[in-house]
């Protein structure tokens, strides 16, 4: 990649001599390498009107006579930025003539002079520029239209779109002003549907707890999204709510509960899979209590009232760390391997007597594990030698332990009578001596 002073010269030569060498233009992918395009990118999606240029001058050539579909509609897409972005709107050009005037950023628009304005000869030479830039991509644009289809023009507008709708709170607000440019062309209903759509996400708690007023004490999204929606008929109310909800299936908050969801809905169907592939499972919800010990016992959880059998963010963020720790994926839900590992290695390694039980529970039912009375007998053993030695010094203990290992203590006492009574009635042959601890999880 180049450096930044590189990279800055680079775009200034594409940007400040596009006019010069009209008759040399060459297509973005010639002029650009992988990373500084999408640099290009990523600035003209804020706004930068340098950035918009380049890339609407080398996405539509004036010497490219034809161009491919998916090119055309790449080349639209970005034009259609650049004429909204460049649009006369004198409240957003006023702030950002003051937030430049204030040192807080760096460019500006260049949307005009004010009575009270005084302009100095080389900004005024960088507005007559602008305007140049500004005639040239309309210019494109305007070509471009003349030759695409209707179904091209909206995909590129579909595809604007869903690049600030992924963006979040300050996607969607962008996606707002996009609505009121003409050469947007957006629907009622869709300019109800994003203003709406705005309006849910920056109401949010994380938004609201950071983000200051508005500059205008009575002006609200909520209220300009309301307006906007009383104003359509109720057919139109029935399509802004399909188009807000399209909106919204890119939104980043809703994309991560959707990933929550899914992965719970595996953990419930998985659970402890047997690493053999004999089918054996155990139920997700039945796990969860099982992993929650554990990795509490591993450092990974600190419960105040212990484990609560609920996935929940305390738990999934345990989940995380644990995996970043064993060197897996950080998927934050524990997958069947992953579960056994957890729950043998609090067993094992930190003598953890309730891990014990679930691991005997485990090898006596067959779930996760193969059946094996033999180990589950071993793991009990365990079981009741550790927490005997817990209880002993029980002043030490958490509140919450107190709490609930008198009641594992019975739970352990009654595991092993029913699987003393299976084990003596298996064949001598089957019957096998204890191994030791570590053989539980061998």
């Amino acid at each position: 990649m180049l450096t930044r002073i590189a990279f800055c010269a680079a775009v200034s030569a594409a940007v400040l001599s596009g006019s010069a060498i009209a008759g040399e233009e060459r297509e973005c992918s010639e002029q650009f390498k992988l990373e500084e395009h999408l640099i290009l990118e990523w600035a003209a999606l804020g706004g930068d009107p340098h950035a918009q240029y380049a890339i609407g001058q080398c996405a539509a050539p004036t010497t490219v006579s034809e161009m491919a579909p998916a090119a055309k509609v790449y080349a639209l897409k970005w034009l259609t930025l650049a004429a909204c972005d460049s649009s006369p709107n004198a409240a957003r050009d006023q702030m950002t003539r003051q937030l430049k005037y204030k040192s807080n950023i760096s460019f500006r628009r260049f949307g005009g002079i004010t009575d009270d304005e005084t302009w100095t000869a080389r900004e005024k030479k960088l507005i007559e520029i602008r305007d140049g830039q500004v005639a040239d991509l309309n210019a494109r644009l305007a070509r471009l239209k003349a030759s695409a289809s209707e179904m091209e023009l909206a995909e590129a507008r579909d595809q604007l779109a869903d690049q600030f709708a992924r963006m979040g709170a300050t996607g969607l607000l962008r996606l707002t002003e996009m609505t009121t440019c003409k050469e947007f062309a957006a629907s009622d209903s869709y300019s109800a549907a994003v203003w709406s759509a705005a309006a849910d996400t920056w109401a949010r708690p994380e938004n609201t707890s950071v983000y200051g007023h508005s500059v205008q004490g009575d002006w609200d999204l909520k209220r300009e999204a309301d307006k906007r929606i009383a104003a359509l008929s109720k057919i139109d109310k029935r399509r802004m709510g399909m188009e807000k909800d399209a909106l919204m299936q890119a939104d980043p908050a809703r994309l991560a509960a959707l990933e929550d969801a899914a992965a719970l809905g595996r953990l419930e169907k998985l659970g402890f899979a047997s690493a053999n592939g004999d089918g054996l499972q155990f139920t997700g919800r039945a796990a969860t209590t099982a992993v929650q010990f554990a990795l509490e016992s591993l450092g990974y959880i600190t419960f105040v009232n212990g484990p609560d059998n609920d996935y929940g963010p305390s738990t999934i963020e345990a989940a995380r760390r644990a995996q970043a720790a064993y060197g897996h994926p950080e998927t934050r839900f524990l997958a069947p391997e992953e579960i056994r590992q957890v729950v043998c290695d609090a067993a094992v390694k930190k003598a953890d007597p309730v891990s014990y039980y679930h691991l005997a529970m485990m090898y006596s039912e067959g779930l996760g594990f193969k059946k094996d009375v033999n180990l589950a007998r071993l793991a009990l053993d365990q079981a009741e030698e550790n927490m005997s030695a817990r209880l002993m010094h029980e002043s030490a203990l958490p509140d919450w332990k107190r709490r609930a290992y008198p009641a594992y203590a019975t739970k352990i006492s009654a595991a092993k009578s029913s699987i003393e009574e299976s084990w003596q009635a298996l064949p001598k042959h089957v019957q096998s001596a204890a191994l030791g601890a570590e053989s539980i999880c061998r």
